[in-house]
């Protein structure tokens, strides 16, 4: 037993090498169990100060390093590690205040009563802070915490333990041990900004989406942003979210994401939600994302078909379908095969499919357009939609989105033509169905298809076109709901 060593020491100082040397009486792993590393929990069970056997004051002290990964904004760290501005993080909601840290030891003979010999004194400290005198019993492991508060924790380097052994006695008395160490405490988890079609990661950029980047940067969230391929369907841009996001949450120790999602990335978003990935899609906030689908991609499927005719056997009132199907779009917005997507009919499979309402947490937000609500789109409410689009392009899609609620191919005939090439003449029929009542819309997608009655919580809609909706005061909508789940 340890104080059998301590009394050896005391009754011959020529025997007090053979305390330092001797080999550990301790055992080597306590019946404490570390906790699982996740984000928020980090451990260190191996490496110098552990395991190291029932150690004296001349084998110490006792240095242990615990590494906590960057789990906050970048821009909240500084270059020493610590946070710039602690109480903000908490007062965001992205940290907790305090950490705890547990470190079973071993042997810690605080109460020890022998003549001539101090108790044990071991002095514990927190990256240079001193935290308290360690306490325990005898030849037993002791399962020790201690609060740190969070201002005192290194983020994205490494945090250092110190442990000075048997400091009240000036002959080496006692010894003792550490198994592993763990520092847990609340945080955030990160977030993944996911892009919408034709587009790529830097449409979250300021210029496309002002203030949104310094809204989270202000915040102290930790995100991220991922490039898919710009007009691939959804399923295959899932695969690719899959790998990319599992790749940041690994480097983090996380298993949870919040996704913010433009437009199609919600799709997209959903539809790797359905590939059941190892992590936890925590939340799901969408901007303008089709859920219900769009009518101006029905009608975008059917302007792109390679057909000789296109009969429509419903409504068009005002000619707004034939005008939308019949002009030239110079290869502007969103092309196949991601179009598909978009379209009323697949929203219809993929909820059936339950590719779309899977995640438990949606918040959504739609936009109207029509920002001064005189039944019209002027050049103002569709600047910034998409580039090199004129404005006429855009008042003809916020027509149709207004007065449609879809259009579905019923059929595509094949008959036979002497002048036409192949001998032969494609006809698609297809069918326009008009709105019951004229429907809000962002130029693409419609307030209804954006908050879907279905499913999702819907936060309201912004007075928008389908760009503007990326801004600051949404994603402030959005990170008021979601920083609190954990």
């Amino acid at each position: 037993m340890t104080h059998h060593s301590m009394q050896i020491c005391a009754w011959s100082g020529l025997l007090s090498s053979l305390c330092i040397a001797a080999p550990a009486l301790a055992n080597t792993s306590s019946p404490f169990n570390p906790p699982e590393e996740e984000l928020g929990v980090y451990v260190v069970n191996s490496g110098s100060g552990l395991d190291t056997g029932c150690t004296f004051r001349s084998g110490g002290p006792l240095i242990i390093s615990l590494e906590v990964p960057a789990i906050v904004n970048p821009n909240a760290i500084g270059s020493d590690g610590y946070l710039k501005d602690a109480p903000a993080l908490v007062s965001n909601g992205v940290l907790g205040a305090q950490a705890v840290m547990r470190f079973p030891v071993y042997d810690i003979d605080s109460g020890a009563n022998v003549s001539g010999i101090q108790p044990e004194v071991d002095k514990i400290s927190f990256n240079g802070t001193f935290k308290k005198n360690l306490s325990g019993v005898n030849n037993q492991w002791t399962d020790d915490a201690i609060i740190i508060p969070i201002e005192e924790v290194k983020f994205g380097q490494t945090n250092e333990i110190r442990i000075d052994i048997d400091t009240a006695n000036t002959s080496e008395s006692w010894c003792m041990a550490v198994d592993w160490v763990s520092l847990e405490f609340d945080v955030s988890a990160p977030y993944v900004l996911a892009h919408g079609i034709n587009a790529d990661a830097s449409s979250w950029d300021a210029g496309s989406a002002p203030g949104v980047l310094e809204t989270l940067d202000n915040t102290g969230v930790l995100y991220t942003r991922f490039s898919v391929t710009a007009n691939g369907r959804s399923a295959g841009n899932a695969a690719q979210l899959e790998q990319n996001i599992q790749a940041f949450l690994d480097s983090i120790k996380s298993k949870k994401v919040h996704v913010i999602a433009h437009s199609k990335g919600g799709l997209d978003t959903q539809e790797l939600k359905a590939r059941a990935p190892s992590f936890e899609i925590l939340s799901l906030s969408t901007l303008s994302t089709p859920h219900l689908g769009s009518v101006a991609a029905d009608l975008s499927i059917i302007q792109k078909a390679e057909v000789d005719n296109r009969v429509n056997q419903g409504n068009d009132p005002n000619g707004f379908a034939a005008t939308y199907i019949n002009s030239w779009t110079f290869g502007q917005g969103p092309q196949l095969p991601g179009l598909r997507d978009l379209t009323t009919g697949r929203a219809s499979e993929a909820i059936s499919l339950n590719l779309r309402g899977n995640i438990g947490k949606t918040f959504t937000i739609g936009a109207n357009a029509d920002a001064n609500g005189n039944n019209d789109l002027e050049s103002s409410e569709s600047a910034g939609l998409f580039p090199g689009v004129a404005h006429y392009a855009a008042e003809r899609a916020w027509r149709v989105m207004r007065d449609f609620s879809s259009a579905p191919i019923l059929q595509t005939q094949t008959t036979p033509c002497f002048f036409c090439l192949g001998g032969e003449k494609t006809t698609l029929i297809y069918q326009t169905i008009v709105a019951a009542t004229p429907q809000d819309n962002d130029i693409v997608v419609t307030t209804n298809s954006a908050n879907p009655t279905s499913y999702g919580t819907s936060l309201g809609n912004s007075l928008h076109n389908h760009s503007t909706v990326k801004n600051a005061v949404n994603v402030d909508q959005f990170l008021q709901k979601t920083i609190p789940l954990r």
